[in-house]
Parts: structure tokens; sequence; C-alpha cells
């Protein structure tokens, strides 16, 4: 009885000290950023400007970023690919996806062009890499007729995708 009773604690004492604590990433650990947007008046510059009915859809990719049509937004926020050195946007604004108000509203799409060097960074064993876009620009894609709805786009300085916290793009409408 002895004999059982010292196994069974031997066993127990062993399962206790292998246990090891989870390796679980905090939510304060910075990850990889997206690309903070602001929208602003083209007419004066300091002003923000909502965008009616905004969607924002990567080339190649059928799932829209902002889908809420009925909401308009002044600020957004959009992941960038990791895998590549290029990420390319087509922003629509009166963005309609049913067809009962298909004449009531026009869509206008814009392509943006965003260019970029990722530098992955070890954070740690939970979390991973995270990455960083260094030396980012991005171009519009100029539409014939001068159709663009955006009108001008500026980078913010300095042209670094670090965080969150700031904004990295006005664009201008």
């Amino acid at each position: 009885m002895k004999r059982y009773f010292a196994l069974s604690f031997l066993v127990c004492l062993l399962c206790i000290s292998s246990c090891q604590r989870d390796d679980i990433c905090p939510e304060t650990t910075q990850t990889t950023p997206k690309l903070v947007i602001e929208f602003f008046n083209f007419e004066d510059v300091d002003q923000p400007k909502d965008v009616r009915r905004l969607n924002v859809v990567a080339e190649g990719d059928t799932i829209a970023f902002f889908d809420e049509t009925t909401s308009n937004k002044n600020k957004i926020s959009i992941p960038l690919r990791t895998d590549q050195d290029f990420t390319n946007y087509t922003f629509y604004r009166n963005y309609d996806l049913s067809e009962e108000e298909e004449d009531e509203y026009t869509t206008n799409g814009d392509k943006i062009q965003f260019s970029y060097a990722v530098n992955e960074e070890y954070v740690s064993r939970a979390c991973g890499y995270k990455a960083e876009f260094l030396d980012f620009d991005a171009d519009l894609v100029s539409e014939e007729n001068n159709g663009n709805w955006i009108k001008n786009i500026e980078v913010q300085q300095p042209n670094d995708i670090l965080n969150e916290q700031i904004t990295h793009l006005y664009i201008y409408h």
C-alpha cells in the first residue's frame, strides 16, 4: 500500500513539475501595423472629409475591407501584404452591393499602388514575427478624362510604417 502511495505521489509530482506556463502573446504587444489613411477635403486641405459609402478591395481579391455601405468614413486602417513589396487597392466611393439602388448611386473606383520594403522583426516565441514597412510610397493610378474621385495623395513623413498611432497617408477628394 505504501508502495502504491509513493508511486502515485511520484507520478503526480512529475506531472505537476513538467507543466510550463502558457505562451500567449499579450494584446499590448505591437504586431504588424496596418496602413492608416485619413481623408481630407481637396478644396480645404485642413478639413477632414468623410467618404460616402466607402469600400476598399485588394487587387485579386473579392473581399471588401469596408462593406458597411451606409456609413461614412474619414479615417481607415488597411493591411499591407508581407509576402511581397507592393499592395494594390481599389477605393470605391458610393459603393452599392444591392441591385435595387443601382440607378440611385454611381460606383467610382480609384486604384492606388503601395510600394515598400518589408522588414521582419522577431518579437517573441509566443508572438512570432512582426513586419515593418520601410520606404513606403503610394501612387494614384490616373484615369482617362480625369475621372478620379481621389484628387491627390500625400505620404506622411517619416515614410516608415512602424505602428498604427500615426496617420501614414492623406487622401484628398
